[in-house]
């Protein structure tokens, strides 16, 4: 059950890290609605001018696009190449983000930075609640024990995503590199064992 559950949580966490920085469709139908990296609430939360907006659009589009061609195919997958998808999102990432920089003022790229660690934030807990009450029926946990596994369940999460954050962004990923994540990985599953043992029973961590 160990091995399943986590098995799980990383493909989840794999997920929640692209999606993180995954745009809201730049058509028009779809400018006024609240998503995240869309033109419109660039505009908004940026203070925006109407030029920026027009050069923010194709990087938008294209980071969609291929965004939604990785995550698809992940998805579709019954053995997802973890390890190659990381290295393709740490690619477009550092296309978008390039590409976004060449557009923004030095404050708007950092009232931007902001946003994106705080929405991070919410994002994280959300999906960490979700995984949560996924694992629930399989489990057998208690409403109370969902409760009190929320707080540890969001650290372990938040800490996965973050190795797999920093994977992306170290582009060529090495056997070094693999090994120091493995390794990462291993001690935040670790720790949400530990604090599982201490709500639940010795079956339902097994």
């Amino acid at each position: 059950m160990r091995r399943r559950l986590f098995a799980f949580a990383t493909l989840a966490v794999l997920m929640l890290s692209a999606t993180l920085s995954r745009p809201a469709p730049a058509s028009s139908a779809l400018d006024s609605r609240s998503g995240f990296d869309s033109p419109a609430s660039m505009k908004a939360w940026l203070n925006l001018t109407d030029d920026q907006v027009a050069k923010l659009r194709p990087v938008i589009d294209t980071r969609i696009t291929s965004m939604d061609a990785a995550i698809d195919k992940a998805e579709s997958s019954d053995k997802p190449d973890v390890l190659g998808f990381v290295q393709q999102y740490g690619e477009i990432k550092k296309q978008f983000d390039a590409g976004v920089a060449a557009i923004l003022t030095p404050d708007q790229l950092k009232q931007w930075g902001q946003f994106k660690a705080a929405l991070e934030k919410d994002l994280v807990a959300q999906g960490a609640h979700k995984q949560l009450l996924k694992l629930q029926p399989a489990l057998k946990l208690t409403d109370d024990q969902v409760t009190k596994l929320v707080a540890p369940m969001v650290t372990a999460t938040q800490g996965k995503v973050d190795v797999l954050q920093k994977l992306a962004a170290s582009g060529r990923i090495g056997l070094r590199d693999k090994l120091q994540a493995k390794k990462s990985m291993e001690a935040v599953n670790d720790a949400f064992v530990k604090a599982m043992s201490a709500v639940c029973s010795p079956d339902q961590v097994s």
